[in-house]
C-alpha cells in the first residue's frame, strides 16, 4: 500500500471530485481541497504539476474570495514555491518579489508571513544567480527574527542558516565556515545532536572549513 504524500494525494484527489460533484467546484471547501491537493502533488514529487494546479486555481481564488484574501495570497506564495522547485528560480524571485508589498501591506511589514515572503524572495534571488543579494537580504532579516524570535528559535536559526550558505555562496567560505561553527550548538541544543537538521549543520561547516582551506592553500597561506 503507498504511503506518504502520494497516498495522501491520491485521497484527496478523490475527495475533490466528490466535493466538486456536491458542492460545485468553486465552493471555498472545494478550493481548499483544490489547493492541498496541488501542494501534496509538489510533495509527492511533481513540482510541474503543483505549479500547473496553482497557477490554474490563483485565478479562481482572487475572483470567489478576493485578491487580497489570505487564501488567494497563500496559493500565491506556493506558486511562487513550485514554479522555482520546478526549475524557474527567476520566475520564482519574481513572484515572490510582486507578492511582498501585499504582504506586507496586509499584514505589517514584521508578521511571519511577510517574513516567510522575504525569506523566500532572498533564496530565489540567490537561486537566480545573484548570492551577494541573497547574502545581504538575509542580514536584513537577521536582527528581526533575532527581535521576533529569539536567537535559538528554529526560524531565527533557519535564517542563520542560510546567511552562512549565501555567504560562501557569494564568496567568502571562511565567513561561511565561521557562522556554521557558531550555529552547530546552537542547533544542537535546539534540535538534539542527531537531528537530521543538526547533522546538515555539521556537514556544511564540514564543507566550508573545506573550502575555506582551498582558498588559504590558494593564496599561499596557513588558515588560522
Amino acid at each position: 500500500m503507498a504511503e506518504g504524500p502520494a497516498a495522501a494525494r491520491d485521497e484527496v484527489a478523490a475527495l475533490l471530485s466528490m466535493m466538486q460533484r456536491v458542492l460545485g467546484r468553486e465552493h471555498p471547501d472545494t478550493l481548499t481541497t483544490r489547493s492541498e491537493l496541488a501542494k501534496l502533488t509538489g510533495d509527492a514529487g511533481d513540482a510541474a504539476a503543483a505549479r500547473d494546479q496553482f497557477a490554474a486555481l490563483v485565478p479562481v481564488l482572487a475572483r470567489v474570495l478576493g485578491r487580497e484574501h489570505p487564501d488567494t495570497l497563500t496559493a500565491r506564495s506556493e506558486l511562487a514555491r513550485w514554479t522555482g522547485e520546478a526549475g524557474d528560480a527567476a520566475g520564482a524571485r519574481d513572484q515572490f518579489a510582486a507578492l511582498l508589498p501585499v504582504r506586507a501591506r496586509s499584514l505589517g511589514p514584521d508578521h511571519r508571513r511577510t517574513l516567510a515572503v522575504r525569506s523566500n524572495l532572498a533564496h530565489w534571488t540567490g537561486q537566480a544567480g545573484d548570492p551577494e543579494e541573497a547574502r545581504d537580504e538575509y542580514a536584513r532579516l537577521m536582527p528581526i527574527y533575532l527581535d521576533e524570535f529569539g536567537p535559538e528559535h528554529p526560524r531565527t536559526l533557519d535564517v542563520r542558516a542560510r546567511l552562512a550558505a549565501w555567504t560562501g555562496f557569494a564568496g567568502d567560505s571562511a565567513e561561511a565556515r565561521d557562522q556554521y561553527a557558531a550555529l552547530l550548538p546552537a542547533y544542537k541544543r535546539t534540535f538534539g545532536q542527531k537531528h537530521p537538521d543538526t547533522l546538515a549543520i555539521r556537514q556544511n561547516l564540514t564543507f566550508w572549513t573545506t573550502q575555506a582551506g582551498k582558498r588559504n592553500r590558494k593564496w599561499g597561506r596557513a588558515d588560522r
